[in-house]
């Protein structure tokens, strides 16, 4: 079954996604004015469970996600318009863990980022649209080391 994720009998509660008050299972999609589907999200028992798919109205691929249980889980993909990835982030039980990478549209990596349950520990890099690195640190022990930035903090004097 699909309903339309702004079907009024659909309902997201701490307990799961209700539709017409029984425990859902199928598919909320996301509908343009045309009719067209660009974006659909898995239900079983009330919880998302599998992959969840978007595309732009364009026809592209906007993002992919993996569910377990209701829990974001594994690689987390968004593309820009173009098609070069957007974001590569990766989940364990609805929270960053591993490596997340933001890129920008024209295809070079902007942020490198580094968690662990949820919380940032290892590297982190910026890096600016020329490819200049701007900051560059690492977190162990949720304690900050290196450089934040690369910019001056005082302006300069002309």
């Amino acid at each position: 079954m699909e309903v339309k994720n702004n079907d009024s009998l659909l309902l997201k509660t701490d307990a799961g996604w209700i539709y017409k008050n029984e425990v859902f299972n199928g598919q909320v999609v996301e509908v343009e004015n045309d009719g067209s589907v660009v974006y659909r999200l898995p239900i079983i028992n009330g919880k998302e469970q599998g992959l969840a798919i978007g595309f732009y109205n364009t026809g592209e691929k906007l993002v992919e996600r993996k569910f377990i249980n209701g829990e974001k889980q594994g690689v987390f993909k968004q593309w820009w318009p173009n098609g070069n990835l957007r974001y590569l982030f990766n989940y364990n039980h609805d929270k960053y863990d591993g490596q997340q990478i933001v890129y920008f549209h024209f295809g070079k990596v902007q942020e490198e980022k580094n968690y662990s349950n949820g919380i940032e520990e290892g590297a982190q890099r910026i890096w600016d649209s020329t490819g200049n690195l701007i900051s560059n640190y690492t977190v162990k022990n949720k304690k900050i080391y290196g450089a934040l930035s690369a910019k001056d903090c005082m302006p300069v004097a002309r």
